[in-house]
């Protein structure tokens, strides 16, 4: 009764229950099934976050399930004409993580126990590459095989593929899987817009302060002989690039006294009536 109601189908939408293409992710047909299909999700879903965050995990989980549901019910809707059989389980959305993480750590080496026994340790690639090839294999064979049908054709084959092309699509397009990545790699490249975000505020703060410490600055120190305004402007605004850049504790001890003494006249400037 749950596979029914909660499960996704071609028929189902078209009686109306469009909450089913949610709802079948939640959904499976036994104990196996959901304990299989959450490790799958726990193991690569928890590091597919911590790279990503958490509205990326989501983002992929989801749409992952609604494109692999939705290659299942194209490709046996026009092949073998079924509309009404339910799909349920998590598995598109596990493959479409896998493929993620695949995406963007493709030399990371890992072990998995085959049948649950036997240790393999491979790239993550490589593993990707082996589970993409056996779903499509299961897959077309079930739609020219009657007999492999009878044997695996339960298997929602073309909903895993749909899943982890989703996957590996939305990587892409935040701009993974071009060069190989690694966790050193990505925290390296993460170090530059780290900067850049910290030098864009210094920026802002920069820019809200200059034109009244220059100012005041400038008119403090025209009188002085031979420097001109514009040189004392130019001292400022360097000072405040400086700062920006190398921080203040760089500054030389001239370079403080010329800024203590613009922040005293500011001071000065608004405590008269």
């Amino acid at each position: 009764m749950i596979q029914v109601h909660g499960g996704v189908s071609v028929q189902a939408l078209a009686d109306g229950r469009v909450w089913t293409a949610f709802t079948y992710m939640f959904v499976h047909d036994s104990v196996l099934h959901l304990v299989g299909n959450m490790l799958m999700v726990a193991f690569v879903g928890s590091r597919v976050q911590a790279l990503l965050g958490p509205r990326s995990f989501l983002m992929i989980y989801f749409l992952a399930g609604l494109v692999g549901a939705g290659l299942q019910m194209a490709v046996y809707a026009f092949a073998k004409g079924e509309l009404g059989v339910p799909i349920v389980g998590a598995s598109a959305c596990g493959f479409g993580l896998l493929m993620a993480l695949a995406s963007m750590l493709p030399e990371e080496r890992i072990t998995t126990l085959l049948y649950f026994i036997i240790p393999i340790s491979s790239r993550l690639w490589t593993l990707a590459m082996v589970f993409m090839g056996l779903e499509l294999f299961l897959g077309i064979s079930a739609l020219v095989w009657d007999a492999a049908d009878s044997m695996w054709g339960q298997i929602a084959s073309f909903a895993h593929l749909g899943g982890a092309f989703l996957g590996w699509y939305y990587v892409r397009l935040l701009g993974y899987g071009g060069h190989p990545m690694t966790y050193e790699r990505l925290w390296r490249e993460r170090q530059p817009a780290r900067r850049a975000q910290r030098h864009a505020v210094a920026r802002v703060r920069r820019a809200r302060a200059t034109p009244e410490i220059v100012l005041e600055a400038a008119r403090k120190r025209q009188q002085e002989p031979g420097r001109s305004g514009l040189a004392i402007m130019e001292d400022v605004d360097s000072i405040l690039d400086k700062i920006s850049t190398h921080g203040i504790s760089s500054l030389s001890e001239e370079e403080k006294r010329l800024l203590d003494e613009a922040s005293r006249e500011i001071s000065r400037r608004d405590r008269r009536p």
